[in-house]
């Protein structure tokens, strides 16, 4: 994997900041309607020690018709698996559960695990110390990875502004995404189409991020770049993948 000083939804750890690249905006393959999925990345450091890594991320269909997401990763700094459980309907995404464990090498664990109570309209975390509710969730609320899919979801329908509101730590916060152009980008699959999206911050941040979405391939993330406020790049990039079991 590799260290960085990103502050997202991983972890950090002492003694030099370490964070999980390919943990910060993951993300899979879909169309108009959900595809099953698998998809493995690798990453670099555009500036100091490259730190090799790997991540998996699946989807697919319960037998009682909802949908399992999963991201896990596993590296010398620390293994990561994170799912989420969720109904589709009419194109939108109700997430159920959602559940986080971070084993980091010399640090301790973390594990977060928030359900959702669409009939009450509220989210809620029961695990240990991390205990709390919020009530009148918006009824687009999503949960830590489960935006990734409706953001992928609401690109394949044409939109080019997206705002999530997330529930996370006892509160709903918002992620912004903006479609930005269509471009050919070289992969270890071969070139395919894509399009580019940013995340959307405030002027005042240094920080940016961008997507490339396979155009031709159900929106399979291909690729993503973040700089951040010191000038450091970092790079995911698709290594391979399977879609209804077919490898790309």
């Amino acid at each position: 994997m590799l260290a960085f000083n990103i502050k997202h939804h991983c972890f950090q750890v002492k003694q030099g900041t370490l964070l999980i690249l390919l943990c910060l905006l993951p993300f899979s393959s879909l169309s108009t309607e959900l595809l099953p999925h698998q998809a493995t990345y690798t990453a670099k450091i555009k500036k100091g020690i490259s730190i090799k890594g790997e991540a998996v991320r699946e989807l697919k269909q319960l037998s009682n018709g909802q949908w399992f997401y999963r991201f896990d990763v596993e590296s010398f700094a620390a293994d990561i698996k994170e799912s989420s459980t969720f109904e589709l309907k009419d194109g939108h995404i109700s997430p159920l559960k959602y559940k986080y464990k971070l084993s980091p090498f010399l640090a301790r664990k973390r594990k977060r695990e928030v359900t959702f109570d669409w009939e009450n309209k509220r989210a809620h975390s029961s695990y240990k110390k991390n205990k709390w509710t919020i009530e009148s969730i918006p009824q687009n609320s999503q949960d830590r990875l489960s935006y990734q899919l409706q953001m992928l979801l609401d690109v394949k329908a044409g939109k080019q502004e997206m705002v999530f509101p997330i529930a996370h730590k006892g509160k709903v916060k918002e992620s912004h995404f903006r479609v930005l152009r269509e471009e050919s980008l070289q992969t270890a699959l071969g070139t395919m189409n894509s399009i580019v999206v940013e995340k959307v911050r405030a002027k005042t941040k240094k920080r940016k991020t961008l997507l490339w979405f396979a155009k031709d391939h159900a929106f399979l993330l291909l690729k993503m770049t973040q700089v951040e406020k010191d000038g450091e790049e970092y790079e995911i990039n698709l290594k391979s993948a399977e879609i209804n079991g077919v490898p790309i």
